[in-house]
């Protein structure tokens, strides 16, 4: 009974971790203050998040790595890279679109 419950424990193993591949990282603007709700996603999954108040974000995929990884927020440019293994993806400083840089350079007059 103890090996039969044993196997059974150890059989669901990979479903608790081993099988999900993980990254985070930070989102920024180039003023280095973070970016709120900006859409993190894996190109050709339906794997997805958003950023948070601190422009901290967290994906996990069942997909393997080599992740192509878009990032998404109005008022910035679309930034894709790919993602070669999971860990931290460190800070990503996404740059203005040429209309925020428009609205930006007018506050600035």
């Amino acid at each position: 009974m103890r090996i039969a419950t044993l196997m059974l424990i150890l059989s669901f193993v990979p479903y608790f971790g081993f099988g999900q591949n993980a990254i985070s990282g930070k989102i920024v603007d180039e003023l280095g203050l973070p970016v709120y709700m900006a859409t993190v996603e894996i190109q050709g999954t339906e794997d997805i998040t958003y950023t948070d108040f601190e422009g901290l974000f967290s994906l996990k995929s069942e997909k393997g790595f080599h992740w192509k990884i878009e990032i998404k927020s109005k008022g910035y440019k679309t930034e894709s890279f790919f993602v070669l293994s999971g860990g931290s993806a460190g800070e990503i400083v996404l740059e203005y679109d040429a209309e925020m840089k428009k609205l930006l350079e007018e506050e600035g007059q």
